[in-house]
């Protein structure tokens, strides 16, 4: 069984014949910010947070990681957008065109699966950080992405709920600094007493009905 694992951080600017995907973050994006535990509320419990929070800073009750939406500078290939990876979760969206991910004919959604980015939870569920890729955007990925041409695999799947994120991990220091702890660690939606300690990267969610298709 496979763990889940967030693309490196890294840019990785080498020349392809691919157009930058939908969920590609841009070096024009990347936003500075310090992070702080602190109490959200006067009552309320101390939390990973910012210093001039927002209340569209938190989704589903865990501190999600800021990031523009300009498309500027150069992109990052190796790099998600937290908002786009998130939409096109949500969504169903394509993670190349931004479209939709869903057959139309059979109400499937699309996803090329690989190792790094799925974990096996039965024999035809998993979670996966991974968007959908539609049927017209598969064969282009295929040929021209170096780790999807190593180790991947196409399938449809009737279901996709979100399960969790994957997270940077804080510990409280002195004066309510926010000291590292992890890196890629997943935190499921229903694990509240963890969320409090988190910045959401990626989302993941619940493959459910995989079924493995011929490649488009």
């Amino acid at each position: 069984m496979t763990t889940l694992q967030r693309p490196s951080s890294s840019a990785a600017e080498s020349p392809t014949p691919l157009r930058v995907p939908y969920v590609i973050a841009w070096s024009g994006e990347a936003i500075e910010h310090r992070l702080l535990f602190a109490k959200r509320h006067p009552f309320g419990d101390v939390r990973l947070t910012y210093p001039d929070p927002r209340p569209s800073d938190w989704t589903c009750g865990i501190l999600r990681a800021r990031i523009r939406q300009n498309r500027r500078g150069q992109p990052l290939w190796r790099m998600l957008n937290v908002r786009r990876q998130w939409l096109a979760m949500l969504r169903g969206l394509c993670q190349v065109c931004g479209k939709t991910g869903r057959d139309p004919r059979t109400g499937r959604m699309w996803w090329v699966i690989t190792e790094t980015a799925f974990r096996a939870m039965s024999q035809d569920s998993g979670l996966t950080n991974a968007p959908p890729t539609c049927p017209a955007c598969i064969p282009e990925s295929l040929a021209y992405c170096p780790q999807l041409r190593k180790n991947s695999a196409v399938y449809t799947a009737a279901g996709a709920q979100p399960a969790g994120v994957l997270a940077d991990t804080f510990t409280p220091g002195p004066g309510g600094t926010a000291i590292h702890t992890g890196h890629n660690v997943y935190v499921g939606f229903d694990e509240f007493a963890r969320q409090a300690s988190c910045l959401a990267l990626q989302m993941v969610v619940r493959l459910d009905g995989m079924r493995l298709e011929p490649i488009p």
